[in-house]
């Protein structure tokens, strides 16, 4: 595979992972507002009850980050620093992937933020330093080709699905693979 075909498809898979977490966050916020559904969601593992079903439904027509500020807001006691940093980085990212440039002949996406509210952000977040003389807001540079690049955030996710969203889960006495 090249190396333009290798970006493409890592980047791929990192969207996707963060929509698979997306959806972990959303089942954690319902059923940690809604406690009176774990009971039935955790009885059959074949069927999802209907009330539930619907608010899920519901949640998969949000934003990522109208899902993550709710997440937040709900767990922001049980997370610790790295986990809520790891949300942030992952939530950049995806929303970088989605609205960046693409060019089969490149190893790499390019990304510009809408505004430098949105760059400042994006900067701490992703611990990016600003360039001089670059364009306002600035152009980052996406290298999901690089292996380490790659492997950074694949362990970002990882954590946050085996670690974070497994203990959360077990605080609700849910097992985790129900949401996952």
């Amino acid at each position: 595979m090249d190396r333009p075909q290798e970006t493409m498809l890592n980047a791929g898979l990192i969207f996707i992972y963060s929509i698979w977490l997306q959806g972990q966050m959303s089942d954690l916020v319902i059923l940690k507002k809604n406690p009176e559904l774990i009971a039935d969601f955790v009885a059959d593992p074949g069927k999802i009850p209907a009330a539930y079903h619907e608010l899920r439904v519901s949640y998969w027509e949000r934003q990522f980050g109208d899902v993550k500020r709710e997440f937040l807001e709900v767990f922001s006691d049980q997370l610790t620093e790295q986990e809520l940093k790891e949300i942030d980085e992952i939530y950049h990212v995806r929303n970088m992937i989605g609205h960046a440039h693409v060019s089969g002949g490149r190893d790499y996406m390019l990304y510009r933020p809408s505004n430098s509210r949105k760059e400042t952000e994006i900067l701490a977040a992703l611990n990016i330093k600003s360039i001089p003389d670059q364009a306002d807001p600035m152009i980052i540079m996406l290298p999901f080709g690089e292996p380490e690049v790659f492997k950074s955030l694949s362990e970002k996710i990882e954590h946050l699905d085996q670690v974070c969203f497994a203990r959360l889960a077990a605080s609700l006495r849910v097992p985790h693979g129900r949401i996952r």
